[in-house]
């Protein structure tokens, strides 16, 4: 069966409603279409789906009929074959590589460093109470301060300055062209080009001194050090000196930016919603009464993480996946054709009233009881699914 397809206007097909608001776009569609359908845009079709099985379907059960989409070729172009661009044998064996660094374990040595840096960062809000905070720019100067301490050692980043606006930069000309094909042609004539073509040299060079520095260093209780000294099981090779540049620029890319935002959306939900944060308060108070927050206590907070899955529910950080078909495909008689772009809605999935009911109230409890009728962990993809699930959900 042939998803139905959405009449858009000739030659643009949907392209100027997309535009406007991709998630709006996608809404309104899948209440008048169903669940998946496919839309035009110029010189191409997209199949979209808000179906939990289809998602499954596509990002594991028969993963290996999907390719990276657009968006991940594009960021290519500054993160190189990171774990978030490469794809077949090549990215199997960089993950098996990688995923030492990122065992609990491991992650849990750093709880110490983020905590230190989350209070020196809150410490200037105690002079503000009538001053307005801008919660997600706050979160994301947290985060990047976290991860690029958590990478480099403090032995390395007490000596760099500027990295972070390079970070900036190469992001904000990334985002432009992803979401505007045409601003690539552009940027050509204008110069936005060369000048990104000049801040990822710099940038590089900045790398691969930090990268010979730290292979000197005797510091080893941060991630570059556990990436440098991993080894193949079956080969045992060691990462590239391009392998390590790639890793990362694609860690903190991956890294900051969806921690930040996450944690920005639960302080909005806390804020918003007065019984919750009552509620967060008194379990705060009850599991760590002398204020002290350690990594033993910490995962008594059952409240507060119940909070932050259903924001990542609600506003899930990766909310599009897109992946490119390969062949022909189907799913309970749903066809996928071949060579088609597909883009899984985890926003819409995550709200879709086939699995999730009271699908747009945040109701943390949910997710305190996985037999609560009002959850479904099936139709739950804020870290994605399958093989290339983000590295760091063990952390979850």
């Amino acid at each position: 069966m042939q998803p139905p397809i959405v009449k858009g206007l000739p030659i643009l097909g949907s392209a100027i409603d997309l535009s406007k608001d991709i998630l709006k776009f996608l809404g309104k569609e899948y209440e008048n279409q169903g669940d998946s359908f496919i839309f035009n845009l110029p010189g191409r079709r997209i199949f979209t789906t808000r179906s939990a099985e289809v998602a499954q379907h596509i990002l594991q059960k028969n993963n290996k009929n999907y390719r990276k989409d657009y968006g991940a070729n594009k960021l290519k172009m500054a993160l190189g074959n990171g774990l978030l661009t490469n794809e077949g044998e090549s990215w199997f064996k960089q993950r098996r590589l990688a995923q030492p660094a990122f065992y609990k374990k491991r992650l849990e040595s750093f709880f110490d460093t983020m905590q230190q840096f989350t209070l020196s960062h809150i410490e200037p809000w105690k002079n503000k109470s009538t001053q307005t905070i801008y919660i997600d720019a706050e979160m994301m100067q947290l985060t990047s301060k976290i991860v690029v301490e958590t990478l480099l050692g403090s032995d390395i980043t007490k000596n760099l300055t500027g990295i972070q606006s390079y970070i900036y930069d190469i992001q904000s000309y990334l985002v432009k062209i992803i979401r505007n094909p045409v601003y690539e042609w552009y940027s050509a004539y204008n110069g936005d080009k060369k000048q990104f073509e000049n801040i990822i040299q710099k940038f590089d060079t900045i790398l691969y001194d930090v990268i010979q520095k730290k292979k000197k260093s005797d510091s080893n209780n941060d991630l570059l050090s556990m990436l440098i000294e991993a080894r193949d099981v079956d080969t045992g090779e060691a990462m590239s000196d391009v392998q390590l540049r790639d890793e990362l620029l694609t860690i903190y890319v991956a890294g900051h930016e969806t921690s930040g935002y996450a944690i920005a959306w639960s302080i909005y939900n806390i804020c918003k919603h007065p019984e919750s944060y009552q509620k967060v308060k008194d379990e705060l108070k009850l599991v760590m009464p002398d204020g002290v927050l350690t990594m033993e206590n910490f995962g008594q907070l059952k409240y507060l993480r119940a909070v932050i899955d259903e924001s990542l529910r609600l506003y899930p950080t990766a909310y599009i996946v897109g992946r490119e078909s390969k062949e022909k495909d189907e799913i309970d008689g749903l066809e996928i054709p071949k060579d088609i772009m597909t883009l899984i809605s985890v926003y819409h999935l995550h709200r879709n009233p086939k699995y999730w009911k009271q699908p747009n109230n945040f109701v943390p409890e949910r997710f305190l009881d996985k037999a609560h009728p009002l959850a479904n962990s099936d139709a739950y993809f804020p870290f994605g699914a399958g093989p290339r699930m983000c590295i760091g959900f063990i952390l979850r």
